[in-house]
């Protein structure tokens, strides 16, 4: 008597690998996914100011300007749409009003020009910049 055993066939082997195809793809998509999220910022309209070596801390004012990276302008946190003067004049009362100014640190200082004018135009005696303290 013969016994005849079936020699080794790749079907098994065919069928394995084609079942690992959709595991293989899956671990690829979290990949690129997990990629792609690790590089994503919530992108608001953060400033980021210059730091500085002074240990005096401002105190809230009424009026606060920022400017951002972008070059808009928000005072007090609403967005100024026209001119600053037009803004800026009907809050502040009198000579003796402190206007704060928060600049991103990426910007030129030429970007406070229009500042400086308009305060000067309304009267304002003191104009604080903002910085953050270096630790």
């Amino acid at each position: 008597m013969k016994v005849i055993t079936p020699a080794p066939s790749n079907r098994s082997n065919n069928q394995l690998d084609e079942s690992m195809i959709p595991a293989i793809n899956i671990v690829f998509l979290l990949l690129i996914f997990f990629m792609i999220a690790g590089h994503i910022e919530a992108r608001t309209d953060q400033l980021k100011m210059p730091v500085s070596q002074s240990s005096l801390t401002l105190k809230d004012d009424a009026v606060t300007i920022q400017i951002l990276n972008d070059g808009r302008y928000i005072v007090n946190g609403s967005p100024v749409s026209g001119e600053l003067h037009d803004t800026l004049g009907p809050l502040v009362t009198g000579t003796d009003a402190v206007v704060t100014c928060k600049v991103d640190k990426h910007l030129s200082a030429e970007v406070l020009d229009p500042i400086l004018n308009t305060v000067r135009d309304l009267g304002i005696q003191q104009l604080n910049i903002a910085t953050e303290q270096r630790l």
